[in-house]
């Protein structure tokens, strides 16, 4: 009976060790164990059928938004138009989006000069006021932009971080949610192979 019991609290521990792992919820009010586990998904690198049109799956355009940044200028999604961009909705209340910013910083640091932009677009409920400490204190030095509910909706955020590679053309080549590992290494692999290609469209 105890060796049972035993090894439920240890497969119950691995489960929340798991969620907490791979992502959030979409806000701190919609944030509860439960939800995290239900929203948390599989990174969604390569796509079976490429979809059209406007969104965030692969192969379409994201949404157009226009968001202020940490010193109050907006900033546009085509202000990176012929980059390759890693678009990343999170808040300082997430683990897993702590865990992936010093990630983030690393990739942007090493393929920046090569075309690559990284934006973390905030959702803390606190704005600026909440987000900036957090950036200062880690050393976060690529374009950090102050969300809104408009993006949180335009965006379908349901569990984050929420990360979008977009192609040169502006279409999304992946959508992961969540940072564990592998999502780290496929995403290293993917940007290295989109810098190689031009863009395709005049």
């Amino acid at each position: 009976m105890m060796k049972t019991l035993k090894v439920a609290v240890l497969l119950v521990s691995v489960a929340v060790l798991s969620v907490g792992f791979a992502g959030c919820g979409g806000s701190e009010e919609e944030a509860p164990a439960g939800e995290a586990a239900a929203t948390a998904e599989k990174t969604e690198a390569v796509p079976v059928r490429q979809a059209s049109g406007a969104g965030i799956e692969p192969g379409q355009t994201p949404p157009a938004f226009v968001l202020p940044d940490l010193s109050g200028n907006d900033v546009s999604l085509d202000d990176f138009e012929g980059k390759v961009v890693i678009l990343d909705l999170w808040a300082t209340w997430c683990p897993p989006c702590r865990r992936e910013i010093p990630f983030l910083v690393s990739l942007y640091e090493e393929y920046g000069d090569q075309g690559l932009v990284v934006v973390g677009i905030g959702l803390d409920d606190g704005g600026a006021s909440v987000i900036a400490p957090f950036v200062e204190a880690n050393d976060v030095t690529y374009t950090i932009l102050i969300g809104n509910r408009t993006i949180g909706r335009d965006y379908k955020v349901r569990s984050i971080p929420m990360t979008l590679t977009i192609d040169r053309d502006g279409r999304v080549a992946a959508k992961d949610v969540g940072f564990t590992p592998s999502i780290a290494k496929e995403m290293r692999a993917r940007i290295e192979e989109l810098l190689a290609r031009p863009a395709t469209e005049a």
